[in-house]
């Protein structure tokens, strides 16, 4: 008997379909079920459908299927949305006495800079998909290097470029990017589905590091779905932990084998499935604990070695007229920029009020003057 392995996650937000076989899914809560108009009650195949949340579980005809089901080692990560008017509710009943936290981060960044936001859903310009698509190239290429990692999505680059485009002009994927004046500082593609958003790729400029740019992208991404009547804010597989910090849904993923009732061969063909994958799920459990202990011992060994420096805080403002303001944005001062939104985190100043004051007697040397603090930078050879 023929037999289908199908990645039900996938299906659903990346392709935004229900496969034929199921006639419904049934969702978390008091919302109603989605129902599929493609269903096609078929029951000549057997079915392995994989990654399954246990909020959208589908729906099949048991009078003709049977069914053998298998706990997954890998756990999904979910905002569910119920209740909450916006996002700094969640965030009051997620992190309580930590709420203010959350907050400030998001307050810091609109302090020091010139930031706005905007979500392309449903209409987007072919120019300026290339231009934000490119600098979330750039980003990802930042922070793998500095994480000394490598990024499963710009291996498949080229085909996600291709595919977003339509997509987010379709309502089927949006393009939420947070912006410090005209410059793109967040970029984050997402799919969306029956009202829920999918997260996929993000990334952001690693000079802002100080600033928690996930954090805020998270909760203004987490204001735009209840805004536009979104269910929950699906982050994926992957325990890292910012999705446990932020997640009031973490889950078990599902494997499900659909086989038809009194056919040997479909029944033997199930078996034959349901050993395996309950084989590769006891494999995983043994080896995925050992695999991250050496992948981290790797990653600590092979540490990209950024060029050291030193800082001594000036409480005493001096006046600079004989010394050279530089602009740190060049090319050949490109380095300096994390140390000055560093000082900009820990003074509270706005970007605007600050310069960079190259030292002529001393090698590598720069001041770095805001209105009330000052602070020096030493870089060695």
């Amino acid at each position: 008997m023929k037999k289908e392995i199908v990645d039900y996650f996938f299906e659903i937000f990346e392709k935004g379909n229900i496969p034929q076989i199921f006639s419904e899914i049934t969702t978390h809560g008091e919302h109603q079920s989605i129902r599929n108009p493609e269903y096609e009650d078929r029951s000549d195949t057997v079915y392995s459908f994989f990654f399954i949340p246990d909020y959208l579980k589908p729906v099949y005809n048991n009078a003709k299927l049977n069914t053998k089901t298998i706990n997954q080692f890998f756990k999904g990560y979910a905002i569910l949305l119920d209740g909450f008017a916006s996002a700094d509710a969640y965030v009051k009943a997620r992190f309580r006495s930590n709420a203010k936290g959350i907050r400030r981060r998001v307050k810091r960044l609109e302090t020091c800079f010139d930031i706005s936001y905007k979500t392309f859903y449903g209409e987007i310009q072919r120019e300026e998909y290339d231009a934000l698509l490119d600098a979330l190239e750039k980003m990802l290429v930042r922070r793998f290097e500095q994480r000394n990692d490598v990024s499963q999505s710009l291996k498949q680059w080229d085909r996600y470029k291709k595919m977003y485009f339509s997509l987010i002009n379709e309502k089927k994927a949006s393009l939420f990017v947070a912006y410090e004046k005209n410059t793109p500082i967040v970029v984050s593609l997402n799919h969306h589905f029956h009202g829920r958003l999918f997260s996929a790729i993000s990334s952001y400029d690693i000079d802002f590091g100080k600033f928690s740019l996930g954090s805020v992208e998270i909760f203004k991404k987490l204001d735009w779905c209840i805004a536009n009547d979104h269910l929950s804010y699906e982050m994926g597989m992957g325990d890292l932990s910012y999705k446990r910090e932020w997640c009031n849904h973490i889950y078990q993923f599902e494997q499900q084998i659909l086989y038809p009732k009194k056919s040997f061969s479909g029944w033997f063909t199930a078996t034959i499935e349901y050993l395996k994958a309950s084989a590769k799920e006891f494999v995983f459990k043994i080896a995925y604990v050992r695999y991250k202990n050496f992948k981290a011992k790797r990653k600590k060994e092979h540490l990209i070695q950024e060029r050291s420096f030193e800082t001594q805080a000036k409480e005493e403002l001096k006046t600079f007229e004989t010394y050279q303001e530089i602009d740190y944005n060049q090319d050949q001062y490109l380095y300096l920029r994390r140390n000055v939104f560093d000082f900009l985190y820990t003074s509270i100043e706005h970007v605007d009020q600050v310069k960079v004051i190259q030292v002529p007697e001393e090698k590598d040397s720069f001041y770095i003057c805001g209105v009330s603090k000052m602070q020096k930078i030493i870089f060695a050879d």
